[in-house]
């Protein structure tokens, strides 16, 4: 059987933001993304086909009469950095705030001191 080639998908549906630019943003504007790329040697299909899975599941859920923002279209690309993270790099990586949205290497401690301040209150 012959495989079907994710572009065409993307041709095929109405998309609140186009697949490929959540790969090209994530690419091109996030630091610390083409690091981990590398390093965890992901493949740019499987890049597309996880940026198609987000795309379709925000589209899917948006309220069609809610606008779609700029931030609404970060909180997206974070989603998909995210999914990508949990497949290939799981417990390596996490994005952040940093002040702009980034891929930093995750710390147990960073986390724990965290935990302690959101339960403490602080």
């Amino acid at each position: 059987m012959r495989e079907i080639n994710p572009l065409n998908k993307v041709k095929n549906m109405n998309y609140l933001v186009d697949p490929q630019s959540l790969v090209f943003r994530a690419v091109g504007r996030i630091a610390g993304f083409n690091e981990m790329v590398k390093n965890e040697e992901i493949p740019q299909w499987d890049l597309l086909e996880m940026a198609m899975e987000v795309a379709e599941e925000w589209t899917n859920d948006w309220d069609e009469d809610q606008g779609f923002g700029s931030s609404d279209g970060t909180y997206m690309l974070k989603d998909f950095i995210d999914n990508v993270i949990w497949k290939y790099a799981g417990g390596k990586f996490e994005t952040k705030f940093t002040p702009s949205l980034s891929v930093v290497e995750y710390s147990e401690a960073e986390h724990h001191n965290m935990v302690q301040k959101m339960e403490s209150g602080i």
